[in-house]
């Protein structure tokens, strides 16, 4: 078994654009948006694999700064509010039925390049290749490169290339832009017709995040859509003027995605094992910190291995239900608070189907991924590396279970035959049980 075996795949977009067209049409503006949600979903993975490649025995991750760890959980959750914001604006605009989180053309696959991605005067090359790997400083410049602004010196804003001579955006930030507008040409054309009716189905309630910023934003008419775009691009590699700092509220201030990679990169942020000097004792490429995890791991390669099989395959399910959770949560509104009475008592309470599915997606990242992930890069799969989860589509149905919560309480009684702690009182049997049927 080697590290480096996957050949990377051609970046498939689930919508096909045009970006030297520009967006004239509500259609165009709805796949554009539906294709940036895909790009927003690609990055979550390669951040939470290096962050799950941390060791967190013996380490301290505190370090005097941020520190490393807490960048990365705090952009991969920033990334799932760009995620939710994309996916506010579908709605907004009266498509929000068109996108389906769990979707096999929709989940990204590992390695494969960025998508809509071309920029020839990248001198790190003109696309980037997106890969499941520990982390490490050459890992951390990718994390960087897909947040990279235009207007990086040499190049200033206004001298962007056109992107028809290239066939793809040169930047994130440029595709965003390109979004941008698109919504503002068709609002000045009224071709918008916002859909003020499944407005409380967007995603709305408060953000939890304690490492980053940043909060839903309900889209209803052009000026809340441009504040979400808004945040989004601020968010990763900043203004036009400013890519260091993004103002939150006034008098508080936050790096963006950019810059926090860059002060990784430096080494100003660290691991927090006696690096929080300016001697950087133990850095992010030492490997008494980071698990020697495999790169883009694949479930199929370890049939030979029942242990990381089980694994592998439980934390794919469990990853894929989180993505049901969010698609059913679109399907619910915020208004449908009712009471219900308590079985056994007289008593009543309020109970609401949207805010249970808000409180499990948020359980199932922390209560569940997590643990099964750091059993993972604790397990050996050969001499010199452990397994990693590899982010996969999941088929949920084909195994006989009634529902989809029965199928992941079989595939975790089979990992447990080989992982007893991810069984006990509050392990991930457990919390898989308090998961609610979707």
């Amino acid at each position: 078994m080697t590290a480096t075996t996957t050949t990377a795949v051609p970046a498939q977009t689930i919508r096909p654009l045009l970006p030297g067209k520009g967006i004239t049409t509500v259609r165009e503006l709805a796949d554009h948006l539906h294709v940036a949600a895909q790009v927003e979903l690609s990055t979550i993975p390669l951040f939470l694999y290096s962050a799950y490649s941390l060791k967190t025995q013996g380490h301290s991750q505190w370090a005097a700064q941020r520190g490393v760890l807490r960048t990365l959980i705090g952009v991969s959750i920033e990334e799932m509010l760009h995620l939710a914001l994309v996916r506010n604006l579908m709605v907004a605009i009266g498509h929000g039925d068109e996108i389906k989180f769990y979707d096999p053309k929709f989940v990204p696959v590992f390695p494969s390049d960025m998508l809509n991605r071309n920029d020839p005067a990248d001198p790190d090359g003109a696309r980037i290749r997106l890969e499941l790997k520990a982390l490490s400083t050459a890992h951390v410049r990718t994390f960087r490169r897909v947040e990279q602004p235009d207007s990086i010196p040499p190049r200033a804003a206004g001298a962007v290339p056109d992107p028809a001579e290239v066939g793809q955006y040169t930047s994130l930030g440029a595709f965003y832009r390109a979004i941008e507008k698109g919504f503002a040409k068709l609002n000045k054309e009224k071709k918008i017709s916002w859909d003020l009716a499944n407005v409380r189905k967007q995603y709305h309630r408060g953000f939890w995040n304690e490492f980053g910023s940043g909060t839903p934003i309900r889209v209803y008419d052009y000026k809340t859509a441009k504040a979400a775009l808004e945040l989004i691009i601020e968010q990763g590699e900043g203004s036009t003027k400013e890519h260091e700092r993004i103002q939150i509220r006034p008098g508080i201030e936050d790096y963006t995605h950019y810059e926090k990679f860059r002060r990784i990169e430096k080494e100003i942020e660290g691991i927090g094992a006696g690096d929080a000097t300016s001697k950087n004792e133990i850095s992010i490429n030492d490997p008494r910190v980071v698990w020697p995890v495999v790169d883009n791991p694949r479930l199929k390669k370890y049939k030979s291995l029942p242990n990381v099989h089980a694994l592998m395959e439980l934390f794919n399910a469990c990853y894929c239900y989180t993505l049901c959770l969010l698609d059913e949560l679109y399907q619910n509104t915020t208004k449908d608070e009712r009471e219900e009475t308590i079985p056994g008592t007289e008593r009543t309470e309020l109970f609401s189907r949207r805010y249970e599915l808000e409180r499990n997606g948020i359980a199932a990242m922390q209560g569940i991924l997590y643990p099964i992930a750091q059993a993972l890069v604790t397990t050996p799969v050969d001499m010199k590396h452990t397994a990693g989860p590899s982010f996969e589509f999941y088929r949920f149905g084909e195994r006989g279970a009634e529902t989809k919560k029965d199928e992941l309480v079989r595939l975790c009684e089979t990992a447990i035959g080989y992982h007893p702690k991810l069984g006990g009182d509050d392990g991930v049997r457990r919390q898989i049980s308090l998961l609610t049927e979707i």
